[in-house]
């Protein structure tokens, strides 16, 4: 567990890709209705840190503390064949180096680790039920999507929003596709079972599914 330093920034922030900006108009829409201020936030799959900086940047409160733990092994996935991860690691610090300079109130602690292990140990250190909003936006393999969904979930505090990125998200070709090569299998499986313990929420996004936890 790290935090990461405004020491770090090396000017603005700079991204070679972008899966992030076209949840951002839902993104808007939804937190301030159902999580308007949240103070801990848990993020399963950082990359760049292109959503962890808007998170620093529009999510968390400005005039409040705040803090993002960022979960990661910055070692790709299957879909992240030819890039190059040790460069996207050091571009997610110098992009979350420049956006913390600008909140000093907010921090980012980095758990560079398997999901698997990260999540168990936050639960280990005391960390159940502490978080207002869960991000899961890991690996994209289905057994993977549940077993981040069942760690994380005890982690998040009643009444705490989770959102799952990619609910639609294929890599094959049409007629090709893998069901267990997407996380729509394992968000599917997860709701239904917890279907008593969460709340889906009304709002303008099919690329990504959200929900409350209520109990």
């Amino acid at each position: 567990m790290q935090a990461v330093s405004e020491n770090e920034a090396t000017g603005a922030p700079q991204f070679t890709v972008d899966w992030f900006s076209r949840s951002i108009p839902a993104w808007k829409h939804l937190f301030p209705r159902v999580m308007p201020r949240p103070a801990r936030i848990l993020e399963i799959g950082a990359f760049e840190g292109r959503s962890t900086c808007f998170m620093l940047e529009h999510i968390l409160p400005a005039d409040l503390d705040g803090e993002i733990h960022c979960v990661d092994t910055w070692e790709g996935g299957v879909e992240h064949g030819g890039i190059a991860m040790n460069a996207v690691f050091d571009r997610f610090r110098a992009n979350v180096g420049a956006t913390v300079k600008r909140f000093p109130r907010h921090k980012v602690i980095l758990h560079r680790n398997l999901s698997s292990l990260a999540l168990r140990a936050l639960h280990a250190k005391g960390h159940g039920g502490t978080f207002d909003f869960v991000y899961v936006d890991g690996s994209h393999q289905a057994a993977d999507v549940l077993e981040d969904l069942v760690l994380s979930f005890p982690l998040l505090r009643n009444g705490g929003l989770m959102i799952c990125d990619d609910y639609i998200w294929q890599r094959q070709r049409p007629g090709e596709e893998d069901i267990l090569d997407t996380p729509k299998l394992a968000i599917d499986a997860f709701t239904n079972i917890f279907r008593r313990r969460i709340r889906f929420i009304d709002w303008p996004s099919t690329y990504q599914a959200a929900f409350l936890k209520t109990v």
